[in-house]
């Protein structure tokens, strides 16, 4: 991130406007993209033709937009598969948490990053056994617990709003009144797998949902 900023405040000194047009256009297609394709299953090749064909910053032909990101230091979209970090062949934890660096697992990564670097959530959607779980615990074994904490919470059809109120406040302290909140200088992520999981009620509603929401 440092790199990008000097080099934009080097374009700025150079007064190289075209460049820098490009950098934040090329962002807001990254952005673009993801917001409003990030959620398609069987229209994403067809969103991913009309948005590659509509963008200004041209994409290369092979593949999907959602297969690029913008390199500013490079100027142009590079592949994921350029940035996939080496398997460690010295692994020794257990089998079922071993998890081989892939351009999904990288993207994916990627885009948590930017969502706790915001404070923002992130809802991950599709079928059972597609690694949605194992992707975020996998990102949550990468933070510096320093910095970070983290929580799961299990969804099942016994999950009430009273029980997740329960399992959410045992990882705050309270700070002043009605203030609650991690431990000072420290960042809390809940994770909450499972999340269709609670039984509706006669009124078709999830009270933990409602709760959340």
């Amino acid at each position: 991130m440092k790199a990008q900023h000097d080099l934009l405040k080097r374009h700025r000194e150079e007064g190289k406007e075209e460049e820098i047009k490009q950098i934040y256009e090329a962002f807001f297609v990254f952005a673009a993209m993801w917001a409003y394709g990030g959620s398609l299953d069987e229209d994403k090749l067809s969103f991913s033709n009309s948005f590659k064909s509509a963008s200004k910053v041209k994409f290369p032909d092979q593949g999907q937009c959602f297969d690029y990101f913008f390199d500013p230091l490079e100027g142009n979209w590079r592949h994921w598969d350029t940035c996939v970090a080496a398997f460690d062949k010295g692994y020794e934890g257990l089998f079922n948490n071993l998890v081989v660096p892939t351009a999904e697992t990288t993207r994916q990564r990627f885009l948590l990053d930017l969502h706790v670097a915001a404070r923002k959530g992130m809802l991950y959607v599709g079928s059972a056994g597609t690694g949605k779980t194992t992707i975020v615990k996998d990102y949550f074994s990468t933070l510096d617990k320093e910095e970070t904490l983290h929580a799961a919470i299990n969804f099942n059809s016994y999950t009430d709003s009273k029980a997740l109120q329960v399992v959410v406040e045992s990882q705050v302290d309270k700070r002043a009144g009605r203030t609650f909140g991690p431990p000072p200088s420290k960042t809390l992520i809940y994770f909450m797998d499972d999340l269709n999981m609670p039984y509706l009620d006669k009124y078709g509603t999830q009270s933990p949902i409602c709760l959340v929401r």
